[in-house]
């Protein structure tokens, strides 16, 4: 599997967990309510997740054997960093529009 398609797949799935956490935070009444920075702060954190999974995924459980091909393998270990930062520009990329389409909801506190 290309190194890319994981990084994607990867920032999908947390933005989808990102939504999920949003929608579970109730909102505060008040005049200063703290519930759009708990939203805000659990997009960054899990913004810091994906290109971290992706590495993670990409070296250690989804690669190419070392042994049969080592050009593959090199190739693959070469593309990890790039597909890092792949995944964290699509994860901000990806809830910038979210968040901007659904300016009036839970998930509107992104940004």
């Amino acid at each position: 599997m290309n190194a890319y398609v994981i990084s994607i797949v990867v920032a999908v799935v947390v933005l989808l967990i990102a939504a999920l956490i949003s929608n579970s935070i109730k909102y505060e009444g008040g005049a200063h309510p703290k519930d759009p920075g708990k939203r805000k702060m659990a997009f960054w954190v899990l913004m810091i997740l994906a290109p971290v999974l992706t590495y993670v995924l990409g070296a250690f459980v989804i690669h190419p054997d070392q042994s049969v091909d080592p050009i593959a393998h090199d190739e693959h270990m070469q593309s990890l960093p790039i597909a890092a930062g792949v995944a964290a520009l699509f994860y901000i990329v990806v809830g910038f529009v979210l968040a901007k389409a659904m300016k009036n909801g839970k998930i509107g506190h992104w940004f």
